[in-house]
Parts: C-alpha cells; sequence; structure tokens
C-alpha cells in the first residue's frame, strides 16, 4: 500500500512506456543496432521508475500523503518524477561524447539543472540524489561522493559498464527530442507537443515518423495512455470506420474537413489517479438523430434524457439567446443542452462503433469514400 501520490504516479511512468518494435523506422543517421539498444534504455527506464515508486524519498519526490485530495499538491509531486529525465538531459547537453563516456562540464552541468531547458524540464533540486541512484543502478560517475558537485570539480565522467552503448543510446535520444521540440511537423497525433511522451521514452521520437502508419500511432496512444483492451477495441474500430466516409480526418481528434465532430478524450485528475475516457460526440441537432439515438443502449440513452445548460454569460450568452445553446426532444420530453458540454459518453467501450457513426452520418450528412 503506496504512502504518497508520487508513488502511484511513478508507477503508471513504468506502465506508460509502450512496448520497442524490434525493426521500427530510424530517423537518418542512426545506428542500424539503436532498435535493440533502445529497448535495453526503456527496460532500464521502467526498473529506475519502479524503484521511485518504492523509494521515493531516495530520488528526493515531493512527498504528497496519499489521503491528500490536493489537485495541486499532486500535480507539484508528479511533476518532480521528471527530475530523473531532466539530469539524463542536463548531463548529454553539459558533456562531450566519446567512447561510450560522457565527459561533462561541471560548471555547464550545474547551469543546466538550475535553469532546465525550456519546455520540457525545469529545475532539478537535490539532483545529487538522482545521480546517486544512477549509480546504484548500474552508472559509473567519477568524481563523484554523493554531494553537489563544488567550485573544485571541473568535469566528470559518466559511463554505464555493464552495457557501454546505453551512454550513446541516451544521448541520441536527448539529441532527437531536443529536435523535435522545435520540429514537430512529423508527429500525426496530438497533443503535437508530445511532452510527457520524452519521460515515457516512446521510441517515435528516434524514428522516422513519416514511415509508421496512422494506425500503429493509434494502437501505441492506447497503450501510453492505459487504454482497457475493450477501449482499445472500441478506438481501432472507430478509426477503422471513419475510412468509409468522404472528407474525415483523424490526426487524434476526427474532423469533417476543418470541423472537429468526435474523440476519446481522456479527463479527471491523471495525478490523483483518477483517469476516465470518454467519447466526445458534435450533435448540435439531435433530433435529426434521433431514430438512431433511441437504438443506443439505455445506458448512453440517458446522456439524450437530461439538460446541460448551465445559463452562463460565455461569449455574451443571456437567458433568451445563446449561440451555443441547443434544444432537442428526447422520448415526447423537450431538453436544452451547451453543444460544448453534451453527448460525452462513458461506459461506450462495450457498444458497437458502427452506431455512433451513424448517428454523424445522420447529424452530418456523410458521404460514403469514393462516391
Amino acid at each position: 500500500m503506496y504512502k504518497y501520490h508520487c508513488q502511484h504516479q511513478a508507477e503508471s511512468f513504468a506502465a506508460a512506456i509502450i512496448a520497442v518494435p524490434k525493426n521500427y523506422p530510424l530517423k537518418k543517421g542512426l545506428p542500424e543496432n539503436y532498435c535493440k539498444q533502445f529497448a535495453k534504455l526503456c527496460a532500464f527506464a521502467k526498473k529506475i521508475y519502479l524503484d521511485m515508486a518504492e523509494s521515493p524519498e531516495k530520488y528526493g519526490l515531493m512527498l504528497v500523503d496519499i489521503e491528500s485530495k490536493d489537485h495541486n499538491l499532486a500535480r507539484d509531486g508528479y511533476r518532480t518524477i521528471h527530475r530523473f529525465v531532466d539530469t539524463l538531459s542536463a548531463l548529454c547537453f553539459s558533456g562531450k561524447l566519446k567512447n561510450h563516456k560522457l565527459t561533462v562540464s561541471a560548471e555547464t552541468f550545474n547551469k543546466e539543472i538550475k535553469k532546465g531547458r525550456g519546455a520540457v524540464s525545469g529545475p532539478v533540486p537535490k539532483y545529487e540524489l538522482i545521480l546517486s541512484r544512477l549509480v546504484e543502478s548500474g552508472f559509473a560517475i567519477t568524481p563523484f561522493d554523493g554531494k553537489p558537485f563544488g567550485k573544485k570539480t571541473d568535469s566528470f565522467e559518466v559511463s554505464f559498464p555493464k552495457n557501454p552503448e546505453m551512454i550513446d543510446t541516451i544521448n541520441i535520444y536527448c539529441e532527437c527530442w531536443d529536435k523535435l521540440k522545435s520540429d514537430r511537423s512529423s508527429i500525426k497525433m496530438l497533443p503535437k507537443e508530445f511532452h510527457h511522451h520524452y519521460y515515457r521514452f516512446d521510441y517515435k521520437i528516434t524514428a522516422d515518423c513519416e514511415n509508421i502508419p496512422i494506425k500503429q500511432w493509434l494502437k501505441d496512444e492506447a497503450d501510453y495512455l492505459g487504454y482497457s483492451p475493450e477501449l482499445k477495441t472500441f478506438a481501432l474500430e472507430f478509426y477503422e470506420m471513419s475510412l468509409n466516409y468522404k472528407d474525415i480526418k483523424f490526426d487524434g481528434e476526427y474532423y469533417l474537413k476543418l470541423k472537429r465532430i468526435a474523440r476519446i478524450t481522456q479527463t479527471g485528475y491523471i495525478a490523483m489517479n483518477n483517469k476516465v475516457f470518454k467519447l466526445a460526440l458534435k450533435i448540435s441537432e439531435p433530433d435529426k438523430c434521433m431514430a438512431v439515438i433511441e437504438k443506443l443502449p439505455e445506458a448512453l440513452q440517458k446522456y439524450f434524457a437530461r439538460d446541460y445548460c448551465r445559463h452562463c454569460s460565455f461569449q455574451g450568452a443571456t437567458e433568451k439567446y445563446c449561440k451555443f445553446r441547443i434544444q432537442w426532444t428526447f422520448k415526447s420530453k423537450p431538453h436544452t443542452g451547451c453543444v460544448h458540454a453534451c453527448f460525452n459518453f462513458s461506459d461506450f467501450e462495450n457498444v458497437d462503433a458502427e452506431i455512433f457513426w451513424e448517428i454523424l452520418e445522420l447529424q452530418y450528412g456523410l458521404k460514403e469514400a469514393g462516391k
């Protein structure tokens, strides 16, 4: 039984490291054996995250009591898990690689640790704790006595004697990520910043992403986010159904030309171990689809049997008029809702994806592909 939020959070980081394909298409210039070496790095990273879950204080993680309901504190604790990868990044960006060893400038490393690297990493307090755990896990850092590097240390050397190529693998991963931050055009699915994938060691950061099929991206995202087997099956079926229609585009969300009409979205407070997935459909005229809506399981019909409008003042809305307010009639009873808040379905993963596309077909007059 865990005592702190950071423990189940670190465990979730380990679980989110997706399987590495044996021969994925590599970015140009990477060594031929990189796929195999990257799989070893992922196994090592998973081991570190699970060690964090067991001994978070040894990494200097923020120890928020697991009974705490403070979302902000839980989120701050979650972010301290990033220190592991941020420390690896600082080592790579402060050092020179030669013969499977990094010779690191202590002064540059201390600066990197203090400022972080933009949108990815932040300052890393108590980095000496991270380094100590790395040493216990197989790294060799010389000289290092378990304390922060002082002014008397000009440089230090980092290696991994058990598998010398591990240092090269980490260094390449960090370089690939640094390039990806400035050019995200090859990322085929939202979110385009790919931020958290860096900390979960996603192989696609080192891949020639243009040669990875969109369906593989979808499968990876399902595994990365932790879909249940039923939800993963539904997500793939929903995608396959989308291919039947003209003008439907998918990038993690479904668009009819430039209008988003559907997506599977993650809600809840992830840092609080409260992860929920919903199918969100954009239905502005439910009455057009009512014949199909009434075929839905009763658990999903309930979304059409209640009102959603909160009569807010968004963009000048009044009691009498709001451009986002929609109306429909379900089983002879009128209802009012907000087009942004309606029809975010839970408990949908065991329902045939086809029925949801029938609703969207009626709503938008979708035409079959090739016609």
